[in-house]
């Protein structure tokens, strides 16, 4: 494939990049855009969905407390608990505890409720005084089934003997499992869409808390939960008991639920507070109530997938449209960019063949313009240019010439000579030794085959070798310290840079007397840069000298100038020695090549 790319036009080239990378980006950035905006979607989606399941909590919540609170009035009221209590021999008596304490709390109660309800007191005794519906219809509902209803907005309330209702099944399960509040549906409660609030009546005036009745609220499920299948179609909920019995006489809550009857069983069983797909729906199952109770909100997969159906079309769409736009965008501009890139080349053939005429006719302010402009004064300065070039070849090689002359100093093999000498006369053998072989690493990094460049790290092991040779023969006169980065040990630089600064210490900065001169020397790492710093605290320079030191012809010591010179020459002028020095205390010596420099 690179091959292929490697042949084609400029034009093509041009049109493949310009084409593929935006294109690549406009993918990637749509896509990206994509999932983002479809997880947003999603989370908020799932937030809206647990949002409105915990407002469909608190909303039953809040209805079951109200009638609790209600009941609760209720079995407290002195005349109910006088009434349901007392064996009342007079028939009287009890009339008037009905008529004066009992039917004004109860109607009060009654009309206190946005919606029909009844109320029945069951009493424990077998008092044959009850009150009942006056209508035959419900009167006869009532003989038939002990069971009693209302229609929407009526209201009525029932005092019941315990002979009525002790053999009916649902009120002995309640009776035998009965704590606190029971809420339930018996009866025809689901068949009609109610359901009933019972709690044991206890006599209270006798401290005993013996169960004395039974109050039953019987009120229209609605009352409880508000929503049902029909008044949305979006969501629906689903209430179910603390047997996992569905709580709702709504056919068509009933008919989805035995629809879906398998799926339902399977998700009472997990947790809580998870989103789970089917096919076409989405539900969420919430945690149980004090009751036992709990619901399954129940969303349409629409609910979501048409948000992301949208979101997908608008999003394809787009990028439809951005890759015919960048299509033709990028025509435009390769074959632009490719005219203009074929003067250039039909004039470097031109150029190629020796005539330094050819010119560019330039439009625009663009680099292309400027790389014409470039050409047009090349095609000029050439001859100059390859003449500069000559001479300065030539003036970098003299300064070569006078950097290996600068690189054997006759003064240092002398005295390093006749150091052997004496040592042998000594005969300290093992110091000969090492003089020898410190000589032999000095001149080996020193010469190293005629070549310029050598690594920093050869550069510090000549100066080391040099150091060597003037401890064996200065003794303990002076000492050296070291602060090397390593990582800088593996650049290059030009060689014998560090010797001759180290050699003016020696020649000119040490005291008379037995003093010592400390020497330190780093090589540090900056962002472009390799720095080379050499610093005692010898007797210093005098001012008036320092200026003279990097002069060549006017140099006092020996190397030095040589060494900024060479410098200049390899790395440019930005580069080179600097020194410092305050007279009496010591002398800073900084030398800065480039840290990217390669291999010669």
């Amino acid at each position: 494939m690179l091959n292929i790319f490697n042949k084609l036009q400029i034009k093509h080239k041009l049109f493949i990049s310009f084409l593929l990378f935006p294109m690549l980006i406009v993918l990637i950035v749509g896509f990206i855009s994509y999932f983002s905006s479809t997880d947003a979607l999603k989370r908020q989606s799932h937030d809206i969905i647990n949002q409105y399941q915990r407002n469909t909590v608190e909303g039953i919540r809040r209805n079951i407390n109200r009638y609790e609170i209600l009941a609760n009035t209720i079995h407290s009221n002195t005349g109910i608990q006088r009434l349901i209590s007392y064996n009342y021999v007079d028939p009287y008596s009890e009339f008037m505890t009905i008529r004066t304490l009992v039917n004004p709390k109860l109607w009060a109660i009654l009309y206190a409720s946005e919606t029909g309800m009844n109320i029945q007191l069951i009493r424990y005794n077998d008092l044959k005084s009850e009150i009942i519906p006056s209508n035959i219809e419900n009167l006869l509902d009532h003989v038939r089934f002990l069971d009693y209803h209302l229609d929407d907005g009526r209201r009525q309330f029932q005092i019941l003997n315990y002979a009525r209702v002790m053999d009916l099944l649902w009120f002995q399960e309640i009776r035998s499992q009965m704590s606190g509040y029971v809420w339930t549906q018996v009866g025809h409660d689901g068949a009609l869409n109610y359901i009933s609030l019972l709690h044991e009546i206890t006599d209270i005036s006798t401290f005993t808390n013996e169960p004395v009745g039974m109050l039953r609220l019987t009120i229209p499920f609605y009352a409880i939960h508000h929503e049902n299948m029909r008044d949305s179609d979006k969501h629906f909920t689903l209430v179910f008991n603390d047997q996992d019995e569905l709580l709702s006489g709504e056919p068509e809550v009933v008919s989805f639920y035995y629809e879906n009857s398998d799926f339902l069983r399977s998700l009472q069983n997990t947790g809580t507070g998870t989103l789970h797909f089917t096919q076409e729906l989405i539900l969420l199952k919430s945690e149980p109530f004090n009751n036992g109770w709990y619901i399954i909100c129940v969303f349409p997969a629409g609910y979501i997938t048409d948000n992301i159906n949208r979101i997908t079309f608008v999003t394809t769409v787009s990028l439809i449209l951005a890759g015919i736009l960048l299509f033709l965008l990028t025509s435009l501009i390769s074959s632009s960019f490719s005219k203009r890139i074929k003067i250039i080349a039909k004039q470097l053939q031109h150029f190629k063949s020796g005539n330094f005429d050819a010119k560019i006719i330039n439009s625009g302010h663009d680099e292309i313009s400027y790389l014409g402009e470039a050409f047009n004064d090349m095609s000029e300065q050439i001859a100059t240019l390859i003449q500069d070039n000559y001479q300065s070849n030539i003036d970098k090689k003299e300064a070569l010439l006078k950097a290996l002359q600068a690189q054997i100093n006759p003064h240092f093999l002398y005295n390093s000579l006749s150091t052997v000498g004496r040592l042998a006369e000594l005969g300290e053998t093992g110091e000969i030794i090492n003089i020898i072989y410190a000589l032999a690493r000095f001149y080996r990094l020193t010469l190293n085959n005629g070549r310029e460049i050598i690594t920093v790290g050869d550069e510090l092991k000549q100066v080391e070798a040099y150091l060597e040779v003037f401890r064996i023969r200065k003794g303990e006169a002076f000492t050296v310290t070291y602060n090397i980065d390593e990582d800088a040990l593996k650049y290059y630089t030009i060689k014998v840079i560090l010797q001759p600064f180290v050699e003016n210490i020696f020649e000119h900065a040490m005291r008379l007397g037995d003093s010592i001169i400390n020497i330190h020397i780093s090589i540090q790492l900056t962002d472009n840069d390799i720095v080379f710093t050499i610093k005692d605290d010898g007797v210093g320079i005098p001012p008036e000298k320092i200026g003279n030191l990097l002069e060549v012809e006017k140099q006092e010591s020996y190397g030095i100038g040589n060494v900024n010179e060479r410098i200049n020459l390899q790395f440019g002028t930005g580069y080179g020695v600097n020194i410092e020095s305050d007279f009496g205390f010591g002398t800073v010596v900084t030398v800065i090549i480039p840290r990217n420099y390669p291999l010669a």
